[in-house]
């Protein structure tokens, strides 16, 4: 009897993992617990390269599912919830772009990934950079709608613009932040219930972790630019269309980069347009993987 159990647990395990390039591979939920932080992940998929997706300010890892489902046929994808934001926490009480980089790279070294693209939403574009300095596992950054003015560095004029913007935040976080958000960052022909999901996503995040993240990111000490500089990895960009990319930036850092736009999609196009956005990705990967043949 016993050798029957363990029978049907092992035909149960191998159905369960098996990969089947016609649909996407299960998405199994993780959690990984460091000194600092305790980080939930989704994984799933197989592959030589793997695919970590970052989310941005006041949204979560399901915001990736739709990049996850296609693209665990071919790669390894893990999709997490940066601490503070879903269900991830910062042991320490830290909300920083350093933290948060300190988290990915944690999680890059658990799963002893090998060669890595760090795939970055808004925020998340400045803290898939913090990450990839000095880290030789990471092979390509994708900026998805970021990196727009990557020659800007914090002066008394922006620091006085960012503190008003926080203290708007404070004064009424749960209207303020979704008010901005379906205001100014969703394309106004999004559809309803995507434009639900986001802006009830800004109004139910926690000020006490959102406020400290934003404030880190307006306060960066450096500009994009010279960061960008420190690196020697290809840089591609998915960008909307509602703001330019800055370009002449780009150019200055010496790295090799891409910048593919986007039309009829607001600041968040895996999820405002996944189908385009998903082609987009698949098309960068092409050229990633050529270069890593």
């Amino acid at each position: 009897m016993k050798l029957v159990l363990h029978l049907l647990f092992v035909m149960l395990c191998l159905c369960s993992c098996q990969s089947d390039k016609a649909g996407s591979d299960s998405i199994f939920s993780e959690v990984l617990k460091t000194e600092q932080s305790e980080i939930s992940y989704n994984i799933s998929g197989e592959g030589k390269i793997a695919l970590l997706f970052v989310h941005g300010w006041n949204i979560n890892k399901s915001y990736w599912d739709a990049q996850q489902d296609q693209f665990s046929k071919d790669y390894q994808t893990v999709a997490m919830d940066l601490p503070g934001f879903g269900s991830s926490k910062n042991l320490l009480g830290q909300f920083t772009i350093d933290s948060f980089a300190k988290d990915i790279n944690a999680l890059i070294n658990h799963l002893e990934f090998k060669k890595v693209v760090l795939i970055g939403h808004s925020m998340g574009g400045r803290i898939i950079l913090e990450a990839a300095q000095d880290n030789d596992k990471v092979i390509a950054l994708i900026g998805v709608d970021n990196y727009k003015e990557v020659q800007q560095k914090l002066n008394d004029e922006l620091k006085a613009e960012a503190d008003g913007f926080v203290e708007w935040l404070k004064a009424d976080f749960a209207n303020n932040s979704s008010v901005y958000v379906d205001q100014y960052l969703i394309y106004e022909g999004a559809d309803s219930l995507v434009r639900k999901r986001i802006v009830d996503d800004y109004r139910a995040a926690n000020p006490e972790t959102s406020i400290p993240a934003i404030q880190t990111y307006l306060d960066y000490p450096y500009s994009e630019q010279e960061r960008l500089t420190n690196l020697n990895v290809p840089l591609f960009l998915i960008s909307s269309d509602m703001s330019p990319v800055d370009t002449v930036g780009l150019q200055n850092t010496g790295l090799e980069y891409s910048v593919f736009e986007m039309s009829q999609t607001g600041h968040f196009p895996m999820v405002e347009q996944p189908d385009a956005f998903n082609q987009m990705l698949a098309q960068i990967l092409k050229e990633i993987n050529k270069k890593n043949d």
